[in-house]
């Protein structure tokens, strides 16, 4: 048994058309979708890099403080070495003078103050 349709030619053309029609809107959304992924995915390959670029340059930095720490601290221990109880007395007061001209730059940046503090 064989079952027929009861539809025109007119019809069944007419209702394939609306097909083809609802399947490219379909494709639009789906090819506009598509390209907003592709944008989505630059900016995150472009962040990417920005960041790694970043963490190049920081690690270049530490290196660099690093390498400058060790060399520092290798002449200290040189001059430690070689110094006697005078220069360390001296050493120790231009340590202490620094500290405290630091901390007094420090209070009136901070403070806003063109005059210094009044001592009582």
């Amino acid at each position: 048994m064989s079952r027929r349709s009861n539809r025109t030619p007119n019809e069944a053309e007419g209702e394939a058309f609306e097909l083809e029609q609802q399947n490219n809107r379909h494709l639009d959304s789906l090819a506009s979708k598509v390209s907003a992924l592709h944008s989505v995915s630059l900016n995150i390959h472009d962040d990417v890099n920005d960041q790694n670029r970043l963490l190049d340059n920081t690690s270049e930095t530490f290196n660099r403080f690093g390498n400058m720490f060790d060399r520092t601290r290798q002449t200290l221990t040189h001059t430690m070495a070689t110094a006697g109880s005078r220069f360390m007395c001296y050493l120790t007061l231009i340590l202490v003078f620094g500290v405290f001209s630091l901390y007094y730059v420090a209070v009136n940046l901070l403070s806003g103050e063109s005059e210094p503090p009044e001592l009582t």
